[in-house]
């Protein structure tokens, strides 16, 4: 069982992916608006993190670098809508693992998490 930490402002497809991971017995924490550019909710215990890189807090170099300091071991991914090479070469090197589109985020969760 991975203990996954969401940031995620969508409510819809935050709520697919949570269902996702929850039927495949992962534990699931939401960042709340009181975590928004906090990381607090990220410790040495968290596996996957899990950032909606549509977001412009969630996609500077300053956010992931610093999940990053949190936990070396565990798995950044991201999605996004359009990935442009520029920002996918940006967001590789502050420290996100994995950067999907948002529409096949979801189906690609059982491979994120084994």
């Amino acid at each position: 069982m991975a203990n996954i930490v969401l940031f995620v402002q969508n409510f819809r497809l935050g709520t697919k992916i949570s269902g996702k991971l929850t039927d495949l017995d992962h534990n699931v924490t939401f960042a709340g608006d009181g975590e928004r550019f906090g990381l607090s909710q990220v410790d040495e215990n968290t596996d996957l993190v899990v950032l909606d890189l549509d977001d412009s807090v969630f996609q500077t170099i300053a956010f992931i670098s610093g999940l990053r300091k949190l936990n070396k071991d565990m798995k950044i991914a991201g999605y996004m809508k359009v990935i442009h090479k520029e920002t996918y070469e940006r967001l590789k090197a502050s420290g996100c693992d994995i950067i999907l589109p948002s529409s096949s985020f979801v189906k690609n969760i059982p491979t994120l998490v084994s």
